[in-house]
């Protein structure tokens, strides 16, 4: 099998909303001295903070923005977000340079100029500002033109192969009609897409890189993103985007829009339709990181997340690790002043995506319908006391590493106290260092090596009353079965 894997961690950010409503001045409009820090400032000196916390700091950095930068599309606000972004960059983050190239952005319903009846009056400051800030870098974006926001980039940084959607679905946001309280991404984007993929496969084996969708609106309309008297506003002919991005097994979709931020599996499966090797995907909905203007509910905070994914190609297996961070702004009856603001870890989650088809088909096997000799099943059971170590194989997330081996104990029935299992050493060999897990610390005696080939692994437990037995696991190398 081959040892090819690819890794990145992406910065998330979405609906900042530089305007009258952004965290990064009072709300007060007639307050003599600020004192609030900019959202740029913010970030990065948590960035900083999580330096030590994180430990990934091997795998190339990316940033995600999915839209809605201003509030009305100003260019007093445009000028806001260019200074965060050039903020952004001339900053490390994460102990890591971050440059033009690595930055992907679309436009949000908030960066067109709403009252505006042609394309090109609606795109013309958020196509200046894109212009501006990605000048000698990118060919520029023509307002008139602004199917041209949808395009694709690919990256490969040290071997780590990224592709990146940017996905304008705010195309016909305009008051007044239809489409105002929604995103639409048209046939002819779609088409554009598909075009621009199938091109780039013709050169690139698509299969290596990880792909990540950037949209604005939500493309699966969940309950928690309907709000009373705006109407659906989820992205128009969302069934043929997600299917083109199915068919290309994109991995992740990231977007903004609610300021709620919420991920999920999407993995609608037709039954009539023959099951292919397709991966669900990730959808990663952005909260506001810059707003005032917040869901009601317990809890509800200005986030942005880092998000680190691993891709194997040849088994067919991606984890996601998303760390959302929540900025604290609320006391138990107002807004705290900037100065006890504390941005803290607000979620984790840990999710891996795979169509299933790691195990082999059992096809058809000779069944007896009586054992004649079970002693021996049943010895091992006495041996080990009706505790038995078990393993997971997960794609790891430590750089220039392949798999995880997450291993721990289970029992099959309750067990005397005194015959209690209390401890486990878990071996693996020589390129592997002994790992002792207690109970008083782990209830389950988990731990994991992370490797790139298959290994047996040894179970030696100690019980109570000082008994002593082992067993043996064997952790495969995944890969795709027929």
């Amino acid at each position: 099998m081959s040892s090819y894997t690819n890794e990145i961690q992406i910065l998330h950010f979405s609906d900042m909303h530089f305007g009258k409503h952004n965290i990064g001045h009072s709300p007060d409009p007639d307050d003599a001295i600020d004192g609030y820090k900019d959202i740029a400032t913010l970030i990065t000196d948590d960035l900083k903070k999580l330096e030590s916390e994180d430990g990934n700091l091997d795998s190339p950095l990316i940033v995600a923005l999915s839209g809605d930068f201003t509030q009305i599309a100003a260019h007093n606000e445009f000028a806001q977000a260019k200074v965060f972004l050039d903020k952004l960059i001339s900053s490390k983050l994460l102990n890591r340079e971050v440059t033009k190239e690595e930055i992907f952005m679309i436009p949000g319903n908030h960066d067109v100029v709403f009252d505006k009846s042609s394309e090109n009056e609606r795109f013309q400051p958020y196509c200046s500002f894109y212009n501006e800030f990605f000048d000698g870098v990118r060919p520029y974006q023509l307002p008139h033109k602004a199917i041209g926001l949808t395009q694709i980039h690919i990256r490969n940084q040290n071997g780590n192969k990224t592709l990146v959607a940017e996905i304008n679905c705010c195309m016909y946001v305009q008051k007044d009609t239809i489409n105002q309280s929604k995103g639409q991404v048209s046939m002819e984007s779609i088409q554009k897409l598909k075009n621009d993929l199938e091109g780039l496969e013709k050169d690139e084996s698509l299969k290596e890189y990880i792909k990540i969708a950037i949209i604005h609106h939500h493309v699966v309309l969940l309950p928690s993103l309907i709000e009373p008297g705006r109407g659906i506003d989820a992205v128009q002919n969302a069934q043929a985007l997600l299917e083109l991005l199915s068919k290309f097994n994109f991995h992740l979709i990231l977007h903004g829009h609610k300021h709620y931020p919420q991920i999920f599996l999407y993995d609608p499966l037709p039954l009539w339709i023959k099951n292919e090797n397709k991966i669900p995907q990730l959808v990663i909905s952005g909260g506001s990181c810059g707003s005032r203007e917040l869901p009601q509910g317990k809890g509800s905070c200005n986030t942005y997340s880092l998000i680190t994914i691993k891709w194997h190609p040849e088994a067919c297996q991606c984890r996601v690790k998303i760390l959302t961070r929540g900025l604290q702004r609320m006391g138990d009856l107002r807004e705290l002043p900037p100065y006890e603001w504390k941005w803290q870890t607000i979620n984790l989650s840990d999710k891996i995506l795979t169509p299933y088809k790691t195990t082999p088909n059992s096809g058809i096997a000779q069944v007896k319908q009586n054992v004649l000799d079970d002693s021996l099943r049943k010895k091992e059971y006495r041996k080990l006391r009706c505790y038995f170590p078990v393993v997971e194989v997960i794609p790891s997330l430590i750089p220039e590493q392949a798999y995880e081996a997450k291993f721990w104990v289970v029992s099959h029935y309750p067990t005397e106290p005194d015959k209690e299992l209390v401890e486990v050493i878990w071996s693996a060999g020589k390129k592997f260092s002994e790992i002792t897990v207690q109970k008083e610390t782990n209830e389950t005696f988990c731990s994991s090596f992370h490797y790139w080939g298959p290994m047996l692994i040894e179970c030696n437990m100690k019980y109570r009353d000082g008994y002593q037995a082992k067993a043996y696991i064997y952790a495969r190398l995944p890969k795709v079965e027929a």
